[in-house]
């Protein structure tokens, strides 16, 4: 990562081209990094990231617009804005490099006033992406820091983040929700801070007002995060986690599709895990126990069937040497 400057890669197998950019994107007070073909760029890559890259579209080898698909199906960059140069009546390049994800184009000659303004454009939406990024670090390690309350449950949310999103991509779910249930694997359980240790950590089964006291953690938890926009796919996972397919769970009681989809999902992979952990009143379960009770309870109408089976379908995969 770098710090100070915004760093910007530019791009460009033509060198006049290349020297003309560097000097003023530098006059401009910008850092450049500078790679002559699109095989390249991607070399420099490997070890930077740049806050935005400038590429022409037609080099030799790979293109400014394959440079773009494949930069905008990396994780690390996706979020990293894309300027393509291309000439004013190049219309195919346009079109196809809106089709790639490309976050602006910019038209040969350069006119670098308004390259300085639309640049820096880009650029201040790519801070405030970063910040919620650094915003959703802190959050998850919160949730990290209530796990870390219960000595039984380490790597509980972790595992949970896993076989949520994992499961979420077996059931073809679209990318806001597979990052929602990535959150809520570590926020499911954020409003048990409000639960005090002597009874989140009470060595054996809670009584009736026990356990109604412990039940208002996912109401607790939805409305710590409400307001937060970067959460709000987040919450319903967060409030309706602990509700049952057949309309027996809480806080609201929600039956089979009124309950959301991820806290569908986050339930199954929510009770698997906890039958395979260790509590003070019961031993942790062998891989074959969780599934036969997991099924048991699927059956007997407490979870989602197609989630039952997707998920069991992946269990070898996500846990290959396990008992």
């Amino acid at each position: 990562m770098f710090e100070g400057a915004p760093v910007i890669l530019v791009v460009e197998d033509e060198a006049a081209v290349r020297e003309v950019l560097q000097d003023q994107l530098a006059a401009l007070g910008y850092r450049v990094l500078i790679a002559h073909s699109a095989e390249a760029a991607l070399g420099v890559l490997d070890g930077a990231i740049p806050d935005l890259i400038l590429t022409d579209v037609h080099m030799p080898g790979m293109s400014g617009v394959e440079l773009c698909r494949r930069l905008k199906a990396d994780p690390r960059l996706q979020f990293t804005p894309v300027v393509i140069l291309t000439a004013i009546a190049d219309l195919d390049a346009r079109v196809a490099g809106l089709a790639a994800g490309a976050d602006d184009f910019f038209a040969k000659p350069v006119e670098f006033v308004e390259l300085q303004a639309r640049l820096g454009a880009l650029l201040r939406m790519k801070f405030l992406l970063d910040q919620l990024e650094r915003a959703e670090g802190v959050i998850t390690t919160l949730g990290l820091t209530i796990e870390a309350r219960d000595p039984y449950t380490g790597g509980h949310c972790e595992r949970l983040a896993r076989y949520a999103v994992a499961l979420g991509e077996a059931l073809g779910v679209d990318r806001p929700t597979l990052k929602a249930l990535r959150l809520g694997g570590y926020l499911h359980d954020l409003g048990k801070i409000a639960i005090p240790d002597g009874l989140l950590l009470k060595p054996g089964r809670f009584d009736a007002e026990e356990r109604r006291r412990m039940q208002v953690h996912p109401e607790v938890g939805a409305g710590l995060v409400r307001g937060l926009k970067t959460l709000e796919a987040v919450r319903p996972l967060i409030q309706h986690h602990h509700e049952r397919w057949d309309g027996s769970g809480y806080p609201e009681g929600l039956k089979g599709e009124a309950i959301p989809l991820g806290a569908r999902v986050m339930a199954v992979v929510d009770v698997y895990d906890a039958l395979r952990t260790a509590r003070p009143y019961k031993p942790a379960l062998p891989r074959d126990q969780a599934v036969t009770i997991l099924l048991r309870e699927t059956e007997g109408g407490l979870w989602e069937p197609r989630i039952t089976t997707t998920f069991l379908e992946l269990l070898r995969e996500l846990e290959p040497q396990s008992p």
